[in-house]
């Protein structure tokens, strides 16, 4: 069950005396979201008392269900953020209104297209030995008025920024994003692409604004573009490989790429080729669902609303992603715990986090609010 909400802060602001160099006079604040998710669903977790027994009777102590798909995760984070957020998605079927409410139960305006195949559902078994099974329905088939019915919806909106997460369903062309990119890009907005795979290799040819691989779908983009070759097992050599690629599709495609690690932390490479490395925070790592998402809510929040610099937007975003791995499933976490998290990063005070003491995370040598910057050579190794 959700904890009980006693006070939400919701816009980072019970975080005190922010230095001026948080802050980007050039970033305009208060920038307005549209999120769209074409291939939602419901997550259903399932917890064993047990190791899983393949091809045998389980039985679950207990489940979980929540809201299942990127971008659902994405615009509950960015209103809990204190933004102002729509929604645009598929609905219908059995679980159609149940992954809708999710939504709207939180006072995010939910703008849904009835299907007649309706949303997916998710499953994942979680046994006792920690290990996840997932077992995830493809989405669709959409029939081709509804895919333009959502289209036509979408192009309708205000927003300043707009969110492309998740991965496409059938019924759906594969350069969905990159249609929906160019929009985006015609009209003066700024756009967010959460995706992977043909997705985002398409999505990429009309230059989103950010991307957010994590470390395996930045692999696969370098690999199925010829951009770059297989990373390193060696892990210093690995992060310069990492590095490397970063740099190499946010110059190719004029786009800021933050690609996520784990444990193992982020980096983020803006178009000029300058590179920021940021430590995870260490946690206690209970549900992973949905950290990815909740890490790029706490970025582009940071961002775009709150007018924060892309140091300090990365700080809000380890922040959040370290508060939602502290929770299980898909449950994510309030405004409040992520402002607690972020200035713990920048004032340090030994604060516990789920009975594990956080440990500091900036570099040695640099001053608690800034992030160590990492120089890029151009040399080739």
């Amino acid at each position: 069950m959700r904890r009980q909400r006693d006070i939400k802060l919701k816009d980072f602001s019970d975080i005190p005396e922010l230095p001026d160099e948080c802050f980007d006079e050039n970033m305009p604040k208060g920038q307005k979201f549209a999120v769209l998710s074409l291939n939602p669903g419901i997550d259903r977790a399932l917890y064993l008392s047990a190791p899983l027994a393949e091809g045998s009777l389980n039985r679950a102590a207990r489940s979980v269900t929540t809201q299942g798909s990127k971008g659902a995760n994405v615009a509950i984070m960015l209103h809990r953020l204190g933004c102002d957020v729509e929604y645009y998605t598929f609905g219908g079927g059995e679980f159609g209104d149940l992954a809708n409410s999710f939504l709207t139960r939180e006072g995010i305006k939910v703008n849904s297209v009835e299907t007649l195949c309706g949303v997916r559902l998710n499953t994942k078994v979680i046994d006792s030995n920690c290990t996840c099974t997932e077992l995830n329905e493809r989405g669709g088939v959409f029939l081709p008025a509804e895919v333009a019915a959502l289209t036509e919806l979408f192009l309708s909106t205000k927003a300043d920024v707009i969110c492309l997460c998740g991965s496409i369903p059938q019924g759906v062309e594969k350069d969905v994003y990159k249609v929906f990119t160019q929009f985006g890009k015609s009209t003066g907005k700024k756009v967010v692409l959460d995706c992977d795979g043909e997705a985002l290799v398409l999505g990429l040819e009309a230059k989103p604004d950010i991307i957010k691989p994590n470390e395996y779908e930045l692999q696969n983009l370098g690999l199925s573009t010829g951009l770059f070759s297989e990373f390193s097992t060696d892990p210093e050599a690995r992060l310069n490989d990492i590095t490397e690629a970063c740099v190499k599709v946010a110059k190719k495609y004029s786009t800021t790429v933050i690609c996520t690690r784990g444990a193992d932390g982020s980096l983020h490479a803006n178009p000029a080729g300058e590179v920021i490395f940021r430590e995870s925070m260490k946690v206690r790592m209970i549900g992973f669902s949905g950290a990815g998402d909740t890490f790029l809510s706490g970025y582009i929040a940071a961002r775009f609303d709150k007018g924060f610099t892309e140091e300090y937007a990365l700080i809000c975003a380890t922040a959040a992603g370290a508060m939602k791995v502290v929770l299980e499933g898909s449950e994510l976490p309030e405004a409040s715990d992520i402002d607690e998290a972020v200035d713990d990063i920048i004032r340090p005070k030994n604060k516990v986090y789920k009975n594990i003491p956080i440990e500091q995370t900036i570099l040695e040598g640099i001053e608690p609010w800034n992030i160590k910057k990492i120089c890029h050579s151009e040399t080739k190794k």
